[in-house]
């Protein structure tokens, strides 16, 4: 309640305007660049270099799910092509995460963005797109770091840079920077 009460009015700009403070549990890493997952390209949300959440018990994640499983949450989304041969990371980003999948079928190839892999996964299965894969004995392996989309404010690397001394202005600049705290008064 106190913190609540001693930042009454208080709001993240850009340019004198509010924008979208995103935030996610776990970076691992890296903050991701705001514009590979939406339609917004503003310095604050362009990703940043991120060495305060390593401690988190999300850093690091890894999965195994049955080839067959992956083949059916991808045939109730639609996308469904038959059974799967292989699949391939086909790029990834600045933050390292993965920007797009191929998925190998007997006859056809499905390019699809990680992003949309992860949600029809699920997004709590395959933590965040920051991942490697491979295909072994009927599995899919994933190994990844982090949890969420990765914009904006890394919640445990904020945790641990508190726990640094860090204030808030502080760790708000750090995460989303080129921002300014305004007071639009309450």
């Amino acid at each position: 309640n106190k913190a609540v009460e001693d930042t009454a009015g208080l709001i993240l700009t850009y340019k004198g305007k509010p924008f979208p403070a995103f935030f996610h549990a776990t970076c691992g890493g890296h903050t991701e660049d705001a514009s590979s997952l939406w339609n917004i390209d503003i310095a604050p949300l362009k990703g940043v270099v991120c060495d305060f959440c390593q401690d988190s018990p999300h850093f690091n994640w890894n999965c195994v799910l049955k080839l067959t499983e992956v083949e059916e949450r991808l045939e109730s989304s639609g996308l469904g092509l038959g059974k799967i041969k292989n699949i391939e990371i086909a790029g990834r980003d600045r933050s390292g995460r993965a920007k797009d999948l191929n998925i190998f079928y007997e006859k056809n190839t499905l390019r699809i963005a990680a992003k949309d892999f992860r949600a029809i996964v699920g997004l709590n299965i395959i933590r965040s797109t920051n991942f490697s894969l491979f295909i072994s004995k009927g599995d899919v392996v994933f190994e990844g770091r982090g949890w969420g989309h990765g914009a904006g404010l890394c919640q445990w690397g904020a945790y641990f840079m508190a726990k640094q001394g860090k204030n808030a202005l502080e760790i708000l600049k750090y995460y989303y920077p080129k921002s300014n705290v305004a007071n639009i008064g309450f």
